[in-house]
């Protein structure tokens, strides 16, 4: 019998029938430890032992008996003496010992480690891919057929390594024109053979039902549109352009965090911040540009404020889309109808436009709901319709809500903007007060530093076994069938494989978000604002090269060099840090600042040199009132009235019983 498993049989001596005996068979297995040399054996091994002996060897013995031999000569002028010769070869068979014991210890303790490491990294990038495709197809569910075909048309168009065929079929669903899908189809053909010429007669020959497409799509469906408009150009993302993000994604995850309300998420956010965790664990390095000065003390701490006033306006103005892109979302996922879909790439006003209008029809059908309750005949019927007050009250009330933060992040940019003014003054009067003193130079001491959003191998591990811990213990997920994962270098690790019937829902996902946020915080800083900028500037690793069903190490692979192929473009935040300095610092642009932001971060000379002739410093006494001419109003008194009536009705009925 089998020592290692510690299996012990009880069975009595005595003889009895084959089938008796095996009835009185009591098998007890006890687990134990791997002895150590066991564990020696089974240790992670990189390279063979034999190679490992030969460079302890060759390194402590030749090369280490030559150094001394050389050394003593050059310093007694004589050759060394043999008893000395012997002191170096005993020494030279004690480092061989010491060199193998360590690296062996190192092998049966952090090599295995190690191991445990990639392993549990290869599961993480199996799962996050999987849950972003059943996150996508989890938003499409609240969507209306249409809203569905053209969001999925333009997934389809975005990928890229896409088909003609492909192609053609997500045109047509998009246009309803098979004669527009099958140019495009004949455009992406001639694109892949290179014929370039014969492409772009084709593309002529549909330039105006383009044209025509196109407009009917920009208005709800800017993506889309944009999607659509360059592959009937002939026009393909490559990997290293990676995918734009959705902008302000982190702010309202945090502030959902913060105020406790999830709808302040879309799962498009959900979406997003799965995506940055596959790209940080994948190898990502996101980089960006910071100001920073060094000089006197009261200089620094008025342009900290500055800064500080700066975030804090920016964040209350996004916090105005972020609601209103909520609110919307929200509104069409109870079934509120609207043209807008996800609402991807729209302007704050087509959102305040959409959302007040989905409101008034909300608002309209609590009160016809209000109407049929008070008006219907038979209890029974009654309470059917109460039934159905109760739920669209509630949903105009939690509408409601989210509509009453956008217009509080708009009030609040009033108040920023003042504290703004202030600190821009104080500032301004110091920089003045500094800059001509010889000891004080302000231009030299703001300096411009590249910084790098990344995890390193150590917050990977970490991030990896928190991340893991939580999708295991979480009772949201979808039960999935996992392969055992062994931890030789022969380990087959196979794809999650979920039932359809099981899928993950809609608060699991958004709870998903909210620790996958709280987890990657401490390591990248997700709440500082300018990182929160960094990240959503930067576009994302394309995920279109991975499929679900892929196997884990073909998603890591994938992963990992369309991470590493995202092209780090600093072009466009080097223009808007030449227009703050100017603006905010009082710092001119010299033709050595111009020279340099090109050279170094390929921002446009012209634009630069724009810059330079026309941006002027902005005065304390300037208004900055007008940089976000809209305004949320207050919601309006029908759906106040209308919520107000619908919970007085619910409240009578409850009393006498018809709830």
């Amino acid at each position: 019998m089998s020592n290692a498993t510690g299996l012990h049989n009880t069975a009595p001596d005595n003889q009895e029938p084959q089938k008796k005996e095996l009835d009185n068979v009591d098998l007890k297995l006890e687990g134990r430890d791997l002895r150590w040399l066991e564990k020696v054996a089974r240790a992670p091994q990189q390279e063979p032992w034999s190679v490992i002996i030969l460079q302890y060897a060759w390194t402590a013995g030749p090369v280490t008996l030559m150094a001394a031999y050389f050394g003593y000569y050059f310093a007694y002028g004589e050759m060394m003496p043999i008893e000395r010769a012997f002191y170096f070869l005993g020494y030279s068979v004690i480092a061989v010992a010491l060199g193998m014991g360590y690296r062996l210890f190192h092998n049966m303790t952090h090599g295995r480690q190690q191991v445990r490491e990639r392993i549990g990294l290869l599961n993480l990038i199996d799962q996050i891919s999987e849950l972003i495709y059943q996150v996508r197809d989890l938003g499409q569910a609240n969507m209306t057929e249409e809203q569905r075909r053209i969001h999925s048309a333009g997934i389809l168009l975005r990928k890229l390594d896409l088909g003609p065929e492909w192609v053609a079929a997500a045109i047509e669903d998009l246009t309803g024109n098979q004669q527009l899908a099958k140019q495009a189809e004949r455009i992406e053909i001639f694109r892949r053979a290179g014929l370039y010429n014969r492409m772009q007669d084709i593309i002529h020959e549909a330039r105006d039902e383009a044209d025509n497409a196109w407009l009917a799509l920009n208005e709800n469906h800017p993506r889309t549109a944009e999607a659509l408009k360059k592959r009937l150009n002939g026009i393909v993302a490559r990997p290293h352009d990676g995918q734009k993000r959705e902008p302000l994604f982190i702010e309202r995850i945090l502030s959902a965090i913060e105020e406790g309300n999830e709808n302040l998420m879309t799962l498009h956010d959900v979406e997003e911040i799965l995506t940055l965790c596959f790209e940080l664990i994948c190898g990502r390095e996101i980089a960006y540009l910071k100001i920073e000065y060094t000089g006197h003390w009261d200089l620094a701490r008025a342009l900290d404020k500055l800064e500080e006033e700066r975030n804090d306006l920016r964040i209350s103005r996004a916090r105005v889309y972020s609601r209103l892109k909520a609110l919307t979302t929200y509104l069409n996922n109870i079934g509120i109808p609207s043209d807008i879909g996800s609402g991807n790439g729209l302007s704050t006003h087509k959102l305040l436009a959409t959302a007040t209008k989905s409101l008034d029809n909300l608002s309209l059908q609590v009160r016809e709901a209000r109407q049929l309750t008070l008006s219907s005949p038979q209890k029974k019927t009654a309470k059917k319709h109460l039934l159905t007050l109760t739920s669209k009250s509630q949903q105009l009330e939690k509408a409601l809500q989210i509509y009453n933060e956008s217009r509080r992040a708009y009030l609040k940019q009033g108040r920023d903007s003042l504290q703004l003014k202030r600190a821009l003054k104080n500032w301004q009067k110091l920089s003045s007060k500094y800059q001509y003193q010889n000891n004080e130079n302000l231009k030299r001491s703001l300096t411009i530093s590249e910084q790098t959003i990344f995890l390193d191998v150590e917050a990977k591990a970490e991030v990896t076994q928190r991340i893991l811990h939580y999708l295991n213990e979480s009772p949201y997920l979808p039960k999935a069938v996992h392969e055992t994962l062994s931890t030789d270098d022969n380990s087959q690790i196979n794809s999650v494989k979920t039932d359809a019937g099981n899928l993950l829902a809609e608060t699991g996902a958004r709870d998903i978000a909210i620790e996958i946020a709280t987890i990657l915080d401490p390591y990248i800083h997700l709440h500082d604002p300018q990182i929160q900028r960094a990240i959503e500037s930067a576009n994302a690793t394309s995920l279109a090269n991975i499929e679900p069903g892929m196997s884990a190490r073909t998603k890591a692979a994938w992963g990992e060099a369309m991470a590493g192929a995202v092209a780090k473009n600093l072009a466009a935040s080097a223009e808007k840090l030449a227009q703050n300095l100017i603006r905010y610092y009082r710092v001119p642009l010299s033709d050595q600042t111009i020279n340099f932001l090109v050279k170094t971060y390929s921002a446009s000379l012209e634009r630069l040199q724009f810059i330079a002739r026309y941006e002027t410093p902005l005065s304390a006494s300037y208004s900055l009132d007008n940089v976000s001419a809209m305004e949320v109003p207050g919601p309006k008194d029908t759906w106040q009235i209308d919520l107000y009536n619908a919970k007085k009705t619910i409240t009578r009925l409850s009393l006498k019983g018809m709830a």
